[in-house]
């Protein structure tokens, strides 16, 4: 019973030691995460997609006598037809003097292919630990038997992990390490001794690693780990890795609030070998040297793609109904009267020929829009002034002053001659010139039923000639009218003719036909009463009327 009771109180020792005096290194602790990232995290069994085998060795507070150290031997690799990932790891962890941890794992990963550029890795692994003691590494000036015995226990464990990955570029990844939390210690109801109900501590890693090409020869991959067993203050670890064509790495790590780590190593013919040192920050540098810690590896080449398998039927990639053969648009869903491509704004232009494939737009335009440019209100294609603003009456254009006399043309009779406001913006007759045409007008007369003009209606037509000659930049408008006597077409060519007749004469007078304007409207537009015959008389008339451009 006695040597039961010092079995128990070793163990305590021990185990109580190593679950309240060292909470946050119940794990081994890894400078080089880059390599041993499947230790903490199962999910990256596998990942990589290159099989890998790796011998490590890390020497913790050296200086110490008994100090801490660490031996590992494990390596994984990807089944690639399943997408799954296989992985083990034999390790010895010398805690120093008569403690020690020995064990095994396991890892299982399946990884799920999410998109063509990211996945998504899961994993448990299994994990037998033995604790063991050994009295014969402990020296005592007064023995107790108590400490001289070998005594040792098993923890069966598991892991689990989860690693994001992004173009094989960004890793995200989620470890939670010893899940079963085994016991630890006994107590002894019997000999009444209490040994503590210890158990081992779940520890979480959270780590992200991206890796970035700087140019053809220097490629980068910084890092963060974040350990935590919610007992202890959390740990974060900062690091990045150089490498340099291919060959040479170095690399730096920022321990919080433990160590600065220093990093090297080269990478010849999938050979790796890999050295760290740990320069503590802690109150432990005045007493140890630092921690060393090597790694050798063999990375095997990364196996070749197998090609994709012939597919004797024709073939229908996105799965709109319409075989690749037939489809214009072989990688998108589309419709069968635009021969498998889509319409995306229903426009009637397919996308691969529509400037806008997402907006509604004619044909003519190129499936896009027409646009507003100067923004009143009048699309660039109705719109006779694009670029300028203007009223839509206007066509879109800005009304315009073309002769410049204050007065705009849609509310100029004369738009291209100047003219006071309040006369319509035409130039003014004098009293004189409009008097001379009021003579030309009363005083014209014709012989019955002809154009000709008769003699005593010449004199006032050649002073009103004179007065054009006076005048270049005015027009003459003459307007030919009948009584209603007689057929109605034949007056109308008879008020043609006359108007014609004194066009004629004028032009004989030296005035250039060209200001000259006739019109003719028989008998539609009677002045007087067409039943007397002062009225008729009235009626035989041609109108003078002065015009400007």
């Amino acid at each position: 019973m006695k040597s039961k009771n010092m079995k128990n109180s070793i163990l305590a020792l021990v185990f109580i030691c190593m679950s309240y005096g060292l909470n946050a290194q119940q794990l081994p602790m890894y400078s080089q995460f880059y390599w041993n990232d499947f230790a903490i995290n199962p999910a990256y069994t596998g990942l990589t997609g290159s099989p890998r085998i790796q011998l490590g060795y890390r020497n913790q507070w050296s200086g110490f006598n008994g100090a801490p150290s660490t031996f590992t031997l494990g390596g994984h690799t990807l089944l690639k037809k399943q997408n799954i990932g296989l992985g083990g790891m034999l390790f010895l962890d010398d805690t120093g003097g008569a403690m020690r941890q020995t064990g095994a794992m396991l890892n299982y990963s399946y990884i799920l292919k999410l998109n063509s550029n990211s996945k998504l890795s899961m994993a448990l692994s299994g994990i037998i630990n033995q604790y063991s003691y050994d009295g014969s590494e402990i020296e005592n000036i007064d023995p107790d038997p108590a400490l001289s015995m070998n005594v040792s226990q098993l923890a069966p464990d598991m892991s689990f992990g989860l690693v994001y990955s992004l173009k094989d570029k960004l890793l995200i990844g989620l470890g939670i390490n010893q899940l079963i939390q085994s016991k630890l210690g006994k107590f002894d109801e019997f000999n009444n001794l209490y040994t503590g109900n210890n158990r081992l501590i779940r520890h979480y890693h959270l780590s992200a690693m991206y890796t970035m090409a700087i140019n053809d020869n220097i490629q980068l991959d910084p890092y963060l780990l974040l350990r935590s067993t919610f007992i202890s203050a959390p740990q974060f670890e900062l690091g990045v890795k150089s490498t340099f064509n291919q060959l040479f790495f170095v690399g730096a790590n920022y321990r919080h609030q433990e160590s600065v780590i220093a990093l090297l190593g080269v990478n010849y013919k999938n050979a790796i070998l890999a050295y760290s040192y740990d320069y503590p920050l802690s109150d432990i540098r005045s007493y140890s040297n630092g921690s060393h810690e090597i790694l050798l590896a063999y990375q095997f080449n990364k196996p070749k793609e197998e090609p994709a398998p012939v597919v004797e039927e024709d073939p229908d990639r996105d799965g709109d109904g319409i075989l690749d053969k037939d489809d214009l648009c072989p990688d998108t869903p589309g419709l069968e009267k635009y021969k498998g491509c889509p319409d995306t704004d229903g426009d009637g232009i397919f996308d691969a020929i529509d400037d806008c494939p997402k907006t509604f737009g004619p044909k003519e335009n190129n499936g896009c829009p027409y646009p507003d440019t100067d923004g009143d209100g009048l699309l660039d294609n109705a719109d006779d002034c694009p670029s300028v603003a203007g009223p839509v009456e206007n066509k879109g254009c800005p009304y315009k002053d073309t002769d410049g006399d204050g007065l705009l043309d849609k509310d100029d009779e004369c738009p291209m001659t100047p003219g006071p406001k309040e006369n319509n913006g035409c130039p003014v007759i004098e009293k004189e010139e409009q008097e001379v045409l009021n003579t030309a007008f009363s005083n014209l007369e014709f012989e019955t039923n002809l154009d000709v003009i008769k003699s005593g209606s010449k004199p006032a037509l050649i002073e009103l000639a004179n007065t054009l000659k006076k005048k270049p930049d005015w027009k003459l408008m003459l307007s030919g009218h009948t009584d209603n006597v007689g057929d109605d077409d034949a007056n109308m060519v008879l008020s043609k003719k006359r108007a014609e007749s004194v066009k004629k004469f004028l032009t004989t007078q030296g005035i250039d036909e060209n200001r000259i304007k006739t019109e003719f409207f028989g008998e539609s537009q009677p002045l007087e009463d067409n039943n007397t015959a002062a009225g008729r008389q009235k009626n035989r008339r041609v109108e003078f009327k002065i015009i400007f451009d």
